[in-house]
């Protein structure tokens, strides 16, 4: 399912607690107005990759595909990324298609070339939309995390930001933290606190590139281990050409395919 994004709220444990609110707060569903085709980012979590492309976007709404691969599966010495998705993605396990509405964050129209078949979010799954509706506050660099000893001058620790394999050295983060509502889930309550490239002008930086959960126990992480843009993928999405009215029509005929058989 939506793996990548949701997949990224069970990330570690934050050092803090509390938010201070500010003005002005951001949303990521605004953030992903910047979202162009062609843009991709990959995560690493539990031995596992997951590819996140912009397939095509209209001004309501972003395509988006999301392929998952054990990391067994999966060698990048001779190949990028883009080679891997050009190629057929060979050694996957999950590919899915969908879109996000960018007027309100709702996921919708999601299509897996895995079982060749629509899908549906079950209660409780949608965590993705939640998240892009959260308001985040802006940390003061006086509550963020430092890196040094005290006897040395601290500064601002930042996730490494990694485009085409590459780490860029030096780049500024932003860290910005809001609280889950309490809806009985697992992160029910939990302050969230992610970081965002201050750039956002040159590389895909409408999305965390680290993500972290007051509260949860272990260890869990997921990291952006790689960036980029110009990726296309040799699949059209049976979304493409095709009216909001329409793929509500292939929706209805699947459902009733499905309760006949």
């Amino acid at each position: 399912m939506v793996k990548l994004l949701s997949c990224l709220f069970l990330v570690g444990i934050c050092l803090f607690s509390g938010v201070e609110l500010t003005a002005v707060p951001l949303f990521l569903k605004d953030k992903l107005h910047k979202a162009n085709p062609g843009d991709f980012i990959v995560t690493a979590r539990n031995k596992n990759f997951t590819l996140w492309h912009v397939y095509d976007r209209t001004p309501e709404e972003l395509l988006i595909e999301e392929i998952t691969v054990p990391a067994k599966n999966i060698s990048l010495n001779d190949q990028s990324w883009r080679d891997w998705v050009g190629n057929g993605a060979y050694g996957n396990t999950a590919w899915i298609v969908y879109t996000i509405n960018l007027n309100n964050g709702s996921i919708q129209n999601i299509y897996s070339y895995t079982h060749q078949s629509w899908m549906t979010l079950a209660q409780g799954e949608n965590l993705l939309s939640i998240l892009l509706n959260l308001p985040f506050q802006l940390v003061p660099e006086r509550e963020r995390r430092k890196i040094g000893s005290r006897h040395h001058v601290r500064t601002l620790w930042q996730p490494p930001l990694i485009v085409d394999g590459q780490i860029i050295p030096g780049a500024p983060f932003d860290s910005w933290r809001t609280v889950w509502p309490k809806d009985g889930s697992d992160l029910s309550g939990k302050t969230i606190e992610m970081y965002l490239p201050q750039d956002d002008s040159i590389y895909p930086a409408y999305l965390p590139y680290w993500l972290e959960v007051s509260g949860m126990v272990g260890k869990a992480k997921v990291r952006i281990v790689d960036s980029g843009k110009n990726l296309s993928s040799p699949r059209k999405p049976p979304l493409i050409g095709k009216s909001q009215n329409d793929r509500n029509d292939l929706k209805d005929q699947k459902d009733l395919n499905d309760q006949k058989s």
